[in-house]
């Protein structure tokens, strides 16, 4: 499901990643412009995936909120918000748009995607929906789609699911996962990830939202990135720039009401914001100093034995048989 529906001009559009154009394509597709038309069926249109200050700065330009922007999807193109003077980053679609020229037409209709949108329809869609699936992973940048065929892969299961734990909180699948889960990955720390996901999303759900779903759904990107590595219960200099910000609307700006903003500040001032690259520092440590060498796995369903794995093999090696007792 998509952010929301526009119409975009052509010379709006760009991409990063040009392919020459093909002439037979690019006719194919405007015959296929044509019988559209011709039939009244439903327009073309595709794909682009927006971070969320590049959405706020769509919907500021609308004129619209997040739901009226949302409630565009299934309308008809004449019905739809003219994006203009906004240039959108597509990762394919230049065939579509050439041909779109050729058949003088103006704008095209464009799906806004979020990635942690694409996050969720990439799991719901897996060994499901070939073609879903085949169409967010190609709406996504070459590094997050080579980040999420990899966590993907059968051995990884298990920090996927953990990771759909911290679905119902906007923004957060995003900050965790597509920039530098193949950096958690290759750490090995299997176990610790699982544990450290599973606590993050208790933390927010129950101890900072105080189970409020209506509350979860506020959660901005970032609010989540100034809170990051803040420990406010044992540092007074963190604890006051929480509260200056809170203060002056920098946190949570969507959170409006006053009973929710004071409950916010109060259970963020108790919670000091641990941090994975915290277990990342100490298992680089690990593997440098204590633990010879991993075994190396090149198979995507079979997985090399984690860190934790190794260090608890070596210390029941040291531990003494039962018939020495």
């Amino acid at each position: 499901m998509s952010l929301g529906v526009v119409r975009v001009p052509l010379d709006s559009l760009e991409f990063p990643h040009q392919r020459q154009i093909s002439f037979k394509v690019r006719e194919k597709l405007r015959r296929v412009f044509k019988n559209l038309a011709k039939a009244g069926a439903a327009e073309v249109c595709i794909p682009c995936t927006v971070e969320e200050a590049e959405f706020g700065e769509i919907l500021a330009h609308l004129g619209l909120s997040s739901d009226q922007l949302c409630r565009t999807r299934g309308k008809g193109q004449k019905d739809l918000p003219l994006l203009a003077e906004i240039r959108l980053s597509c990762l394919y679609g230049e065939h579509l748009v050439a041909a779109a020229k050729a058949n003088k037409e103006t704008s095209l209709i464009v799906h806004l995607f979020s990635a942690d949108q694409l996050y969720r329809k990439i799991v719901e869609s897996y060994h499901r929906d070939e073609i879903t699936y085949a169409f967010c992973m190609g709406s996504l940048t070459e590094p997050k789609e080579c980040n999420m065929k990899m966590l993907m892969r059968p051995k990884n299961l298990a920090i996927v699911k953990a990771l759909n734990s911290l679905l119902e909180i906007p923004a957060m699948i995003e900050q965790l996962v597509l920039g530098s889960i193949h950096k958690w990955l290759a750490l090995h720390i299997d176990e610790q990830i699982i544990h450290y996901l599973n606590h993050i999303s208790a933390v927010w759900k129950e101890g900072i939202y105080g189970g409020k779903k209506t509350l979860i759904q506020s959660l901005d990107i970032d609010s989540i990135r100034i809170l990051q590595f803040r420990t406010p219960t044992i540092c007074s200099g963190n604890a006051d720039t929480i509260k200056r910000l809170f203060d002056n609307g920098t946190l949570f700006p969507s959170v409006t009401d006053f009973g929710d903003r004071n409950m916010l500040r109060r259970n963020i001032l108790s919670h000091d914001m641990e941090n994975i690259h915290y277990i990342g520092f100490a298992a680089k440590i690990l593997v440098r100093y204590v633990i010879d060498e991993l075994p190396l796995c090149k198979s995507s369903k079979k997985r090399i034995p984690t860190v934790f794995e190794v260090l608890s093999g070596s210390w029941d090696a040291l531990l003494p048989r039962e018939d020495y007792l």
